[in-house]
């Protein structure tokens, strides 16, 4: 293990403790391709100046707030930003006034231990700005922002002492990995016209080392998942890229008020994503090799064994396209199975505009679901896994749809937030046009209890004050903060200070899980984990990606009904299980090794 300099580490400790108070999905303005454009639709009309030029636009009002009422003791999640010392904003370049769509898609927070010292920290992407030279325009950056987790009880902004202060690119995504196997974890963030790696030195800072380990793309990338696709124990990456599109001040688009709004994503064509393949030192392009599609507008993937071979698979789900299912079979190339899967379109065989996704096991029949999000007068879509013979939609049955259809989802997920052992949904909603009739830009968030497997019900009313407000909201990671034992949820707005809420539920008592790998990449991607209580199976895994443009909470938690040891069982990627017989607490498990307490 490395250690600290002795200067470097007298400067640690005074920065860390001292104490210092889509478009996305569906988003877009413009029509699907397969309905006949409305009257009220987006149009594009040429360098005409709109009819609310000058005027200042929604996004600069404040979000609505239903009520203003204080946290009560029954609600699920309590918001302690300020208390937390967190004090961050995404900036989307909106501020402008240009209406590009390169504003609409927001940025992501990774939940990070680069420190190790096991509190997970935040990083956040941190945009960028929009500027007119001439007759064209240009894009520049904004520095992401880390804070250090000081023990669960305050968040210190780390960003210039770690040297992360490096602000040339328009960021959105956010990606926790291990690039170099070597324990610290890493940081790759994604963006207009460029990728940067920030490797971990171990010693509290962070290099950007992007060219050196040959992680490039000049296309407009979204995030990044990352896994070892051919079980070599190196880390690979899949870069999700968006639409071919640069900023344009002749085009001007109007929405259904007939005032000048950000053009929708259809009328610019899908990019190729990119396979990234590593051979211990630099990343080669093995794209052609994988045969990826030929163009997609991504915005969200999660990498996992979704078929259970022992060899890692991707879902990919973009903006008015259908979504892709790209099967490993051990050996290039990939096989893109979305269609005959039945994930790549709607429940009625449209494309859909999706953004946020997860996979969990919803139904506890241990098998891989999945979740995603998608634009206004859209249902958000739940597939279930028919035991590996494809995926039914399964929204109408479970209660889900209609209740989103008129907002615009983004940051999403399953997790255990009421700590009965059913993982529970919720969805960051906000739109990406500003001033339509038919939907607003700031949106509630939602929260579903999932009730045994069978339905969800809506307890957006018991989710806390934060559930109250409406916002833009985009960005949003689990991650159990205060190590308590129950997930918390960060969240990233457009142009708003990001909220962190702590979950106000209690676990009778809980597991949680860090996996360290050997036969394949050191952070596990790709595993799977079971516990067996007195009453059933929990099932969860290790996934990369997943939410939107965002990173959670490696660690798995489980909730258990009582007190009791339970029966854990990893199933390593390749195939390869062990068990242990272990009481509650917290615990890291190596490959073909033991399982040993954690502080």
């Amino acid at each position: 293990m490395r250690v600290l300099p002795g200067v470097q580490a007298h400067c640690l400790a005074v920065g860390f403790f001292v104490l210092m108070s889509a478009i996305s999905a569906g988003c877009g303005v413009n029509a699907p391709p397969e309905s006949k454009p409305k009257p009220t639709d987006a149009l594009t009309t040429g360098a005409t100046e709109s009819p609310n030029a000058g005027n200042a636009r929604l996004p600069f009002a404040q979000p609505v707030i239903r009520s203003l009422r204080s946290s009560r003791d029954s609600d699920w999640f309590r918001e302690i930003t300020a208390d937390s010392g967190l004090n961050f904003t995404y900036r989307d370049g909106s501020e402008s006034g240009f209406y590009q769509l390169l504003e609409s898609v927001g940025g992501g927070v990774s939940a990070i231990d680069f420190d190790q010292d096991g509190w997970q920290d935040l990083c956040f992407a941190g945009g960028g700005a929009i500027h007119r030279q001439n007759d064209s325009l240009t894009v520049t950056g904004r520095h992401q922002a880390l804070y250090r987790n000081s023990g669960g009880s305050f968040l210190t902004d780390v960003t210039a002492l770690c040297g992360l202060q490096a602000g040339q690119l328009y960021t959105h995504g956010t990606l926790t990995t291990d690039i170099d196997t070597d324990g610290f974890p890493d940081l790759i963030i994604a963006g207009y016209r460029g990728l940067q790696v920030w490797w971990n030195a171990g010693d509290g800072s962070f290099l950007e080392t992007s060219a050196r380990h040959g992680v490039v793309s000049d296309r407009w990338n979204i995030t990044v998942a990352a896994g070892d696709i051919d079980r070599d124990s190196l880390v690979d990456l899949y870069v999700l890229t968006y639409a071919d599109w640069t900023p344009d001040l002749a085009r001007v688009c109007h929405n259904d008020q007939r005032l000048k709004d950000i053009c929708g994503p259809t009328g610019f064509p899908g990019t190729r994503d990119l396979l990234l393949r590593s051979d211990g030192h630099r990343f080669h392009d093995a794209t052609d090799q994988a045969q990826l599609v030929a163009g997609n507008r991504g915005l969200g993937i999660v990498s996992a064994d979704i078929d259970q071979n022992g060899h890692l698979d991707f879902f990919v789900v973009n903006d008015v396209e259908e979504n892709q299912l790209y099967l490993n079979s051990g050996t290039l190339p990939l096989k893109e199975d979305g269609v005959l899967a039945g994930v790549a379109y709607s429940s009625t065989g449209q494309r859909e505009g999706s953004m946020g996704v997860d996979l969990g096991d919803f139904d506890g029949d241990e098998l891989a679901d999945l979740w995603y999000t998608n634009y206004s007068h859209q249902d958000n879509s739940l597939l279930r896994n028919e035991h590996n013979n494809g995926f039914l939609h399964y929204a109408d049955i479970t209660g889900l749809s209609g209740v989103s259809r008129k907002w615009v989802g983004f940051g999403t997920g399953f997790s255990d937030f009421d700590c009965d052992g059913w993982p529970d949904l919720y969805v960051i909603n906000g739109h990406v046009a500003y001033e339509r009739l038919d939907s607003p830009y700031f949106q509630p968030p939602q929260l579903f209890r999932n009730d045994r497997g069978q339905r969800f019900t809506d307890v957006t009313d018991i989710g806390g004050a934060y559930f109250e407000h409406s916002r833009s909201g985009r960005g949003s990671a689990c991650v159990d903060w205060n190590n308590d034992g129950a997930m918390d949820l960060v969240v990233v707005h457009q142009n708003e200070p990001v909220s962190l809420l702590q979950n106000q539920n209690a676990a009778e008592s809980w597991i949680r899980v860090r996996l360290i790998a050997r036969n394949t990449e050191r952070t596990a991607t790709g595993a799977k984990v079971s516990v067996r209580t007195s009453e059933r199976m929990l099932t969860q895994w290790i996934i990369s990606g997943g939410s939107y443009l965002s990173s959670n909470d490696r660690r798995l938690l489980f909730s258990l009904p009582d007190e009791e040891s339970v029966t854990v069982t990893v199933t390593w990627l390749g195939g390869m299980s062990q068990t242990h017989r272990l009481p509650p607490g917290n615990y890291t498990i190596i490959e073909g090794g033991r399982a040993y307490a954690t502080p």
